[in-house]
């Protein structure tokens, strides 16, 4: 496990040399904003899945009987976390402008196991508990909205708009729950 944070140690090093990654504790102040967006975005997608499932709410709206919108459900479930992962971000003082960098900060300070030192269980008390299971799932919805936006023709179903709504809801309670926002 050492190889790997040292791994990621400079993967975020590199993130910083090419201005994708910042480091201020001005951007703490964000965290909270982050939250807010993350929770809207998260509402959207609630949205857009309750239109592709209830007939009532698409005959109010005008629209076909048989219009989904489950590739967008994904896609604005992915933005959910992601903008709840740069919360988590700012509250250690950094702001991503990569997926990748932001994904490499999460798996670097919330999934290390290694020799805990003093300061290590201070910042692990005062952490998100994210879990190296959330941030996989984040991973994944980033495939997930990937294919859904990027491919022309593709096969998108209800259930893997379901999971990636029931995902993004769980990942951002669990970064609320160490805000003191619920």
């Amino acid at each position: 496990m050492r190889d790997r944070n040292e791994f990621l140690k400079k993967k975020i090093e590199g993130y910083l040399k090419k201005k994708q990654l910042f480091k201020s504790d001005e951007y703490k102040k964000l965290e909270k904003s982050f939250l807010t967006k993350a929770r809207k975005n998260f509402t959207v997608a609630n949205l857009l899945f309750n239109i592709s499932e209830k007939e009532d709410i698409r005959k109010l709206l005008n629209l076909a009987s048989d219009f989904e919108m489950y590739d967008w459900v994904i896609i604005v479930s992915y933005y959910a976390m992601y903008t709840s992962s740069l919360s988590a971000l700012a509250r250690l003082g950094y702001k991503s402008k990569s997926h990748a960098a932001t994904i490499t900060i999460l798996e670097y300070n919330f999934v290390r196991d290694k020799k805990l030192e003093t300061e290590d269980i201070h910042k692990l008390v005062k952490a998100y508990n994210l879990s190296e299971q959330l941030i996989t799932k984040l991973i994944q919805t980033k495939t997930k909205r990937e294919t859904a936006q990027y491919d022309a023709t593709p096969s998108i179903t209800r259930e893997m708009a379901k999971t990636s709504l029931d995902d993004a809801d769980d990942f951002i309670i669990r970064i609320e729950e160490n805000t003191g926002k619920s």
